[in-house]
């Protein structure tokens, strides 16, 4: 499925256009197509339908919907919260309306209690004010309209996104209307999925309005979203006649004496994603914990530090052992100090692909530009904070930008760039992007991110190319976090109890 942002969907509607569509016609067809799901999914009439429109385009789709509604018989009150000075199809369509059973009301003339009333009496009530293009909080006059929309018992439908969410971040503010419906033209949107705002939309239903897939494929900086078959792509073939030499060597560098559970479940993961051998680089004393839960992995200690870190010391030893791999996991547990810094550097030389987590990638903040020497696939899998030490933009910035950000960043370093949050962000070398809305609350917690490191590493190792590893991966850790959350609660979960889940995803993706 594809989604776009506002700019996306406004490049995709004029390509509609260069190709012979015109916008009269597209919205004629969206408010159309508007009307009938809203005929069908909405028991009318059970009072008027109150619809509210803005001076736009937005507006101008409303319209289309009330002369659809009337011509039905279905009675239709119009108000304009922003004035009569309509944008040209919004006008043509308001004098289309003319001899038809609709009432025309303008906010400004409307006394508080009969805004109110008319909130109250409706059985529908259709937000058509500013769609894709709002940023920012509601205009006060706008707010005390959809104050009074949410707390009528009417449903309530927005078209494209509801008033007062932004369409690409999903931020909003008080009093942005709440709607039961939305209805969205030709692709969803980010706010469709966000975890933050996808509530706010309520049911989801998306409108052909005839612009063609292609164009909508090739609306720069789309984003596909992440499902079951998409994410199958990266999960590695096993063949009967085989031996663990086929499915890759895996060396997992990281831990420290304080900190010893990132690097086990980076591990515990990687295993249970099929990985043929697993060797963990790590200090002396994290071995016996990682034996006493893994038999299965081979050990390379190394004498710590008197931090108990892994010594810059070893560098040269650990760099031969990378010969020994198909890839390599990085920085789960390993902390960040001087000699953590210039293992990471040592490290970065190899000719192995790799995936860089945690540590490893405050280590690399230290100096980014390392990463443009790499000339072997690498991925990044950062969360929002350390994104920000990354690209030192602040975590507002980055959350109100984060599709774009992802994107340059993986077309600047030429890295897959995995970055995680409610919804994370899978950006491609050459700027693609995908996006997963699967996952829970109960993986907000410590070691979830080592485990999902684990899953991509494992798939890596076993030769499945960056961007569909970490798709696989990204995708596999939410469904098992929604599993481990259905059977112990999101409260119970715990990162490693996810790996439990995982057999019953692989289960799930070879009966599709």
């Amino acid at each position: 499925m594809k989604i776009l942002t506002a700019s996306a969907m406004r490049w995709a509607e004029q390509a509609a256009v260069d190709a012979g569509e015109t916008f009269e016609g597209l919205m004629e067809t969206a408010g159309r197509k508007a009307a009938g799901i809203l005929m069908e999914e909405v028991p009318l009439p059970n009072g008027p339908v109150l619809i509210l429109c803005g001076k736009g385009n937005n507006g101008g789709d409303g319209l289309v919907i009330a002369r659809a509604l009337a011509q039905k018989g279905i009675p239709v009150q119009v108000v304009f919260l922003l004035g009569r000075k309509l944008s040209p199809l919004a006008e043509k369509n308001l004098g289309r309306l003319q001899g038809l059973p609709a009432e025309i009301l303008d906010a400004a003339s409307i006394a508080p209690e009969e805004r109110d009333a008319l909130c109250k009496n409706a059985g529908l009530i259709v937000d058509g004010v500013f769609g894709t293009g709002f940023s920012g909080d509601l205009p006060e006059n706008v707010r005390a309209w959809t104050a009074a929309a949410n707390q009528s018992k009417a449903v309530r439908a927005a078209l494209d996104i509801p008033s007062g969410l932004n369409c690409d971040t999903g931020l909003f503010g008080k009093d942005a209307f709440a709607a039961d419906i939305t209805v969205t033209f030709a692709a969803h949107k980010p706010a469709h999925f966000l975890k933050g705002s996808r509530g706010l939309c309520g049911r989801v239903f998306c409108a052909d309005i005839g612009i063609r897939q292609e164009i909508l494929a090739a609306a720069p900086g789309h984003i596909t979203l992440l499902d079951g078959d998409e994410a199958k792509k990266g999960i590695p073939r096993r063949k009967e006649d085989s031996n663990k030499g086929d499915y890759g060597k895996l060396l997992a560098v990281g831990g420290c004496t304080h900190m010893t559970g990132a690097i086990l479940m980076a591990s515990l993961a990687a295993l249970h994603c099929g990985v043929g051998l697993l060797k963990a680089a790590v200090p002396e004393p994290v071995c016996p914990l990682i034996a006493a839960r893994m038999p299965e992995v081979i050990y390379l200690p190394v004498i710590p530090a008197k931090s108990g870190v892994l010594p810059a010391s070893c560098g040269e030893a650990l760099l031969k052992e990378t010969e020994w791999a198909d890839g390599v996991l990085l920085g789960c547990g390993m902390s960040v100090c001087e000699d953590t810094v210039s293992l990471t550097r040592k490290l970065l030389s190899c000719g192995k692909s790799m995936v860089i987590d945690a540590d490893g990638l405050n280590c690399v903040a230290q100096d980014v530009n390392i990463l443009k020497s790499r000339k072997a696939p690498t991925i990044l899998t950062p969360h929002i904070k350390e994104f920000s030490r990354l690209t030192g933009k602040a975590i507002p910035e980055i959350k109100a930008d984060r599709f774009s950000l992802a994107s340059e960043f993986a077309r600047q370093y030429g890295v897959t760039l995995v970055l995680k949050d409610s919804n994370t962000v899978v950006a491609a070398p050459d700027g693609r992007l995908w996006m997963n809305a699967n996952g829970n609350s109960g993986m907000a917690k410590a070691g979830s991110g080592d485990v999902l490191a684990g899953i991509i590493a494992s798939f890596l190792a076993q030769g499945i190319p960056p961007e569909l590893a970490a798709m696989a991966g990204v995708f596999l850790h939410g469904e098992a976090g929604d599993a481990a959350a259905a059977d112990l609660t999101p409260y119970c979960m715990t990162a490693s109890k996810m790996v439990d889940y995982f057999p019953r995803v692989f289960a799930k993706w070879a009966a599709r």
